[in-house]
């Protein structure tokens, strides 16, 4: 499976600005990765609490669509500009969705939305080959979905970065 630079994962989208994602396990060990990788881990650290602050906003979406929202923007070009300085790490965008709806339509929503994330910041110079992207529909939800904060905050958006030669694998 896919090593993670940055357990340091960015909820994007759904989660009140006041919310942390769960404590990563020792995600730097200084063994395993370079100074660049160090760094873009901090980077992505940094983007987290600004978006924490409010001082970012979140990533989101047209209800039931994947247009994005302009005052995502910012965000996805934060997330963008660390990638184009960093040329060697590399970014999976994972949407996910709160359980209304099927899960056919879910995992189908999910999967264009983390599509059109990937299309924005390969527009915004990213190189695709840097890039990759996957659906969880409402697979994986990490709030009560029988609650309408629950589901808001569990239809959302992560950035991990990764360390992989992706031609190695696909």
């Amino acid at each position: 499976m896919t090593p993670l630079l940055a357990a340091a994962w960015l909820c994007l989208c759904g989660a009140p600005a006041s919310a942390q994602p769960p404590a990563p396990a020792d995600p730097w060990s200084t063994d395993v990765l370079t100074e660049e990788e160090l760094r873009a881990g901090r980077e992505l650290q940094a983007l987290l609490k600004r978006l924490s602050r409010g001082q970012l906003p979140r990533i989101e979406f047209e209800l039931d669509s994947d247009e994005i929202h302009g005052e995502s923007f910012p965000t996805l070009d934060a997330i963008a500009h660390l990638l184009l300085k960093q040329q060697h790490v590399k970014l999976r965008i994972e949407a996910h969705t709160c359980s209304l709806g099927s899960d056919e339509h879910n995992q189908d929503l999910s999967e264009r939305r983390a599509k059109a994330v990937a299309d924005y910041l390969i527009r915004k110079g990213v190189p695709p080959p840097y890039v990759r992207w996957r659906g969880w529909g409402e697979s994986q939800p990490l709030f009560d979905n029988s609650t309408e904060e629950g589901r808001r905050r569990n239809r959302r958006v992560e950035f991990r970065l990764v360390r992989r030669d992706w031609d190695s694998v696909y």
